[in-house]
């Protein structure tokens, strides 16, 4: 089977990690392809290919022209081959329909979040129908993915074209090495700067936060210019640490002592979960897709509630027998989130789709 997975950029996020993750692993048993529109570098994009993945690069400029329908069309005209063809991402959940009309492709998508801002607006729930209708499966990385889009949707019939599939982690990678003990003193959030995380929550937490606290904020994106802004304004830029997209994740995990994520919306939390494979407590916004993954192991706080988040922090900090508590339970929730079980499960996925005539 040849499949061709195709997605806005590979920058870090949760989609792009995601395909990092699983393509190898499908690719030992089919041949696996990435189709990438934007051509903005990447260690994603290096890893990948490491890992024996065909990347092409449209290098498109502005991926809302419907120029792009074209560039897709021309290049899936030249690869004809692809059994399914797998999208991630607005606006190529629109793009791709219109580019294969015509060539009866078996196309795929997986929904990665439980909002978006189409959903702000009534005349997109009519587009989005139409658009959706024309996938064969609709993979969502969450129960609360689910529920949100059928709600969205409001369609007949659209029950049979959706499925959960969690997203998988690589558990081995993320294993911490045993640390010395110390006095837990440094915090990490690993997420883009985009409309639906909240960096500044964590940086507004650090005000009420002994000095000697650091925060390292990992990931670039459109708001990261206005976080460090906020960073500064609050005199907090010696114990801030904007590193911008990093490929090495694994590493500043097993380098910081407790993980936050917090967000104002997720589909599922794929960094919350690396954190707890790396042994940290982990303290994340109480959003949906993010508390079907944190609650009964790592805190929740009400979303935008830095008070809340620096409580959960201060309880930690002062009290080991409640930190190793909680860490040893995220740890052990991690193991449910294994990258081979999502595997085997999208596999099987797309044998169904090429078992099934349209």
């Amino acid at each position: 089977m040849r499949i061709l997975q195709i997605i806005n950029d590979l920058q870090i996020g949760g989609a792009q990690r995601l395909l990092t993750d699983l393509l190898p692993l499908l690719n030992k048993q089919h041949n696996v392809d990435v189709l990438v529109l934007q051509q903005r570098q990447s260690p994603l994009m290096q890893q990948l290919r490491d890992s024996g993945i065909t990347l092409y690069c449209l290098n498109i400029r502005s991926l809302y022209f419907p120029t792009t329908i074209f560039r897709i069309r021309r290049f899936l005209r030249c690869h004809p081959l692809y059994d399914i063809i797998h999208v991630h991402l607005f606006p190529s959940l629109y793009w791709v329909p219109m580019a294969v009309a015509g060539m009866h492709q078996r196309l795929v998508w997986t929904e990665h979040s439980t909002s978006n801002r189409r959903h702000q607006t009534m005349f997109f729930r009519y587009t989005d129908r139409i658009v959706y209708s024309s996938y064969e499966k609709i993979i969502c990385i969450s129960q609360a993915t689910r529920d949100s889009l059928k709600s969205w949707l409001n369609a007949r019939d659209i029950d049979k074209h959706l499925c959960v599939i969690e997203n998988g982690i690589d558990t081995q990678k993320f294993r911490n090495q045993k640390k010395e003990k110390r006095q837990p003193r440094s915090l990490i959030q690993v997420s883009r700067f985009e409309a639906s995380k909240d960096q500044d929550t964590v940086i507004k937490a650090m005000l009420q936060l002994p000095s000697y606290m650091k925060l390292t904020l990992v990931g670039d994106g459109s708001r990261l210019d206005e976080s460090k802004a906020l960073c500064n304004s609050l005199g907090l830029q010696d114990r801030v640490c904007f590193l911008g997209a990093r490929a090495d994740i694994a590493q500043l995990l097993s380098q910081a002592d407790i993980a936050i994520q917090s967000s104002h919306w997720e589909g599922f939390g794929l960094t919350a979960v690396e954190a707890m494979a790396a042994g940290l407590p982990v303290i994340a916004s109480d959003v949906d897709g993010l508390r079907q993954v944190v609650e009964g192991a790592g805190l929740l706080f009400s979303p935008g509630d830095a008070e809340a988040l620096s409580k959960h922090i201060t309880q930690l900090l002062s009290d080991e027998h409640a930190y190793q508590e909680v860490a040893d339970k995220c740890l052990h929730r991690a193991q449910q989130y294994d990258i081979q079980e999502t595997a085997n499960k999208y596999i099987a996925i797309y044998e169904s789709t090429i078992s099934h005539t349209p």
